[in-house]
Parts: C-alpha cells; sequence; structure tokens
C-alpha cells in the first residue's frame, strides 16, 4: 500500500478518538455566550461563582445557565471579580480571605431569589449590585471627588464619600474604620442611597444619615 494512503488511514481511525478526547476535556462553560473556564486546579484564583452549566446543581445555576441576559451578567462579575481578587492580593494581610469569604455569601443569597415572586428580575439586579459593589469597594470604577460629611447626632462622626460611576450609582462611605457600599435607588427629591443598613439620603450640600439605626444629620465640607 502507498505510504500516503497509509498515512491518511492512520489519520482517519484517530480522528474519533481525537474528538472523543476534546468531548471529556471541555471545561465547564455557560452556553454559547458564556466563555469556557478551566478546571479548578489547587492554586489557582476562586471564580465568582463557580457553576458547571454542562451539569447544573440547583435551579440557580439552571437559570443563570440558560438565560442570555443573566450569562452575560455573569460573565461581566467574572471580569470585575478577577481585578478585584488581583486588588485583594495587593492589599495583602486578610484582605483575599475576607473577600472569598464575602463572595460565597453572596452566591448562596442567590438561592433566595427563588422565593421571589420575579426570580428572573430578582436575580439579575442581584448581579448588578454585586457588580457595582465590588467597583466601588475596590475603586474599579471612575470615581468624583470624594466628599467629607460632618455629621452631628448621638455621636458626632465624619463620614467620607466617594461616588462611583457605576450602574446604579453607588457610594463608598467611610465612618472611621467602619466602611458601608450604598447603592442610588429611586427619590422623589435629592439623591437617596441605601446598602449594608445603612441609609444615605443627600439634599444638596447636607445629608441624613441612618447608619445603622442610628440618626445623624451631615454637611459638607471641602475635602484637604
Amino acid at each position: 500500500m502507498p505510504i500516503a494512503t497509509c498515512r491518511l488511514i492512520g489519520l482517519l481511525c484517530l480522528l474519533p478518538a481525537l474528538a472523543l478526547a476534546a468531548k471529556n476535556d471541555r471545561p465547564h462553560g455557560g452556553g454559547p455566550d458564556r466563555p469556557a473556564v478551566e478546571p479548578a486546579k489547587a492554586d489557582a484564583p476562586q471564580v465568582a461563582t463557580d457553576f458547571h452549566c454542562e451539569q447544573p446543581a440547583n435551579a440557580v445555576e439552571s437559570m443563570v445557565c440558560q438565560d442570555d441576559g443573566l450569562t452575560r451578567l455573569d460573565n461581566r462579575l467574572e471580569k470585575v471579580w478577577a481585578q478585584a481578587l488581583a486588588k485583594s492580593e495587593q492589599a495583602g494581610g486578610s484582605a483575599r480571605g475576607k473577600l472569598l469569604a464575602e463572595q460565597k455569601r453572596w452566591v448562596k443569597s442567590l438561592k433566595d431569589c427563588m422565593k421571589d415572586d420575579d426570580p428572573h428580575m430578582c436575580m439579575g439586579d442581584t448581579y448588578i449590585l454585586r457588580i457595582s459593589q465590588l467597583q466601588a469597594a475596590w475603586g474599579l470604577a471612575p470615581a468624583l471627588t470624594p466628599l467629607r460629611y460632618l455629621c452631628r447626632g448621638q455621636n458626632d462622626a465624619t463620614i467620607l464619600a466617594t461616588f462611583y460611576r457605576t450602574r446604579p450609582a453607588t457610594a463608598k462611605l467611610e465612618r472611621g474604620s467602619a466602611l458601608a457600599i450604598v447603592h442610588q435607588g429611586m427619590s422623589g427629591s435629592g439623591a437617596r442611597y441605601q446598602g449594608q443598613g445603612v441609609e444615605f439620603w443627600i439634599k444638596g450640600r447636607d445629608a441624613s444619615v441612618n447608619w445603622r439605626g442610628e440618626s445623624l444629620e451631615c454637611s459638607t465640607e471641602p475635602t484637604p
């Protein structure tokens, strides 16, 4: 038999085996719009959700993997999460461990959306808020000049507010060593931000603040 024919037959015989190997080695992914994720290694950075769309483990994974809009949000979260994780590693100390624990709690909280009247909308809102929260907490989005608020209440305080151009708009509030990430909602007058037990309502140069049960009346002062 000619050498060229032998080589061709050998290649044809190998094709089924190669196809089977490729199928078995295919990484977990989330559909046509979701990029493949390599299998996790012991020393590899954790991913944001670790959903396995080839074999969804629960109703949350099925909803995210089967819906194009949620899949795109999940992809967006993965990118922001990778940036936040890198920043936490640069920060050192316990920053990375705290971020990982926080993300695990967030993933578990997605299950609460299945009890909502509109699980799909709840899931989308939850993703959007998490993305903007990570962007604000780790400085991953454009920010306006911080404003310093002098606050009067049961305990006088100073709050440094940094506003980020996220969707929805986000503010990082720093009060001493305490930190809160709040998101802008609908309000008839002024800009109203809420989140993590804090309500921050801006009216011109003033702001009314409910800081985890403590009421404060604040006014801005120029930052140094």
